[in-house]
């Protein structure tokens, strides 16, 4: 299940600056301007903090599965189905909830309204780009639900209540369908069996398509050698296209932004430099405040970009990089998820698949999270000209501008 490619949707704020038209296919200058969200004060700060969290959580995934060249993960994903569970927690379980999503001390109130904000708002900055966020919660028949944790969950997440047989041999295939429908047909296959005390899943599913500002040319991409990590090397289709592009380099790493449609959402590029490994690179960027500084410092260069071709899909349980971020306590008898139900529950599993592709014309990208609740046993400065080849390892983020949400981020090890 573990193909390889590290992607993160997450919520990260920078400054990225649009590309320039040239002669590449299907720029497309018609497109109108993207609808700025703006935040109250409390929203900026949890989308600073957020873009933080971001990074430390894709490290500890990368730290985990250190042996994959890919890894793709959905933060924004996770962090919806997390918070959709948080609504249901109390006490120490709360907290731990609140701090794996990287949620500082907010109200439930501030985190809901947020969330709903980012729902909403996002699938209308730009209309050239498709964006669906979709939540359901799927419950055992008569398995019992405090209505509040109905009411808050279908008001602010617009979730589908689903009470379904858990027993029926058909029933993960109901689940496998609404997965699949909610994200174009790329994530299909979720739950194979129920297990008998399995009582209720979470599931959030978001999907993403938008075409280059500033398509790559097809004739332009060529057949070139990408050098992975263990200094073995593989063929790949690799896109080239000279424009100008958001730029950034110091001693470390090189960036370069690709915007989609009308500049609001992008593709951030994070390309170590000469002689510094990816993992080096991503220490860098672990410090707070590190990856926002490389996007706002970000300025409009000439750039020989070169970008191979990749279509990666990934699976993953999160349970392990949950429990590192000090969400244990729900995984265990101790939880309190009294907010759902009045008969003891935990979560059992944190699910995750996720599909990424991109080629000449631009990119697509799905993510399903799903949360398993069980009964407890209780019951620098920039050239003039540049070259940016990614030819080796590479980090990329696919994110919503005006408040910098990072939707996917992504290491490529090893293009496919």
């Amino acid at each position: 299940m573990k193909n390889s490619i590290i992607v993160l949707s997450f919520l990260a704020v920078g400054i990225c600056l649009p590309s320039c038209k040239n002669d590449n296919e299907s720029g497309n200058s018609t497109y109108p301007d993207p609808i700025k969200i703006d935040l109250s004060t409390t929203e900026v700060q949890m989308a600073n903090e957020s873009q933080d969290f971001a990074v430390n959580l894709f490290s500890a995934i990368h730290e985990l599965e250190s042996n994959d060249d890919n890894i793709v993960i959905s933060p924004l994903s996770l962090n919806m189905a997390l918070a959709m569970v948080w609504n249901g927690a109390n006490g120490e379980t709360k907290q731990a909830i609140r701090q794996a999503m990287g949620m500082g001390d907010y109200q439930q109130s501030d985190v809901n309204d947020y969330f709903h904000k980012l729902r909403e708002d996002f699938v209308k900055t730009d209309p050239t780009v498709k964006l669906a966020i979709a939540n359901s919660i799927w419950t055992d028949q008569g398995f019992p639900v405090n209505q509040s944790f109905y009411d808050v969950n279908k008001n602010f997440y617009q979730a589908e209540v689903k009470e379904v047989d858990f027993a029926s041999p058909s029933t993960p295939a109901l689940i496998n369908q609404w997965c699949s429908d909610n994200t174009n047909g790329l994530i299909k296959d979720m739950i194979d069996k129920i297990p008998g005390n399995v009582a209720m899943y979470l599931i959030n599913a978001l999907y993403f398509k938008g075409e280059w500002a500033d398509r790559f040319n097809s004739s332009a991409t060529s057949d070139a050698t990408f050098t992975k990590e263990d200094g073995s090397s593989v063929q790949v289709k690799m896109m080239n296209q000279d424009n100008k592009f958001a730029y950034f380099q110091n001693d470390y790493l090189s960036t370069v932004s690709l915007p989609f449609g009308n500049n609001a959402f992008s593709m951030e590029l994070f390309l170590p430099n000469e002689n510094v490994s990816f993992t080096e690179m991503l220490n860098q960027l672990k410090q707070p405040g590190y990856f926002a500084s490389c996007l706002q410092a970000g300025i409009t260069a000439d750039v020989n970009l070169y970008v191979p071709k990749f279509t990666i899909e990934y699976g993953i349980t999160l349970n392990e990089t949950l429990k590192q971020l000090g969400m244990g306590i729900a995984f265990s008898d101790l939880a309190d998820f009294s907010g759902i139900s009045y008969i003891p529950l935990c979560i059992s599993n944190v699910l995750q698949k996720t599909s990424v592709s991109i080629d000449e014309k631009g990119g697509e990208a799905a993510a399903v999270t799903v949360v398993e609740m069980e009964y407890t046993s209780v019951e620098p400065s920039t050239p003039q000209k540049v070259v940016f080849r990614a030819d080796h390892p590479f980090l990329f983020a696919i994110r919503e501008n005006s408040t910098g949400v990072v939707l996917f981020m992504g290491k490529i090890g090893k293009p496919e």
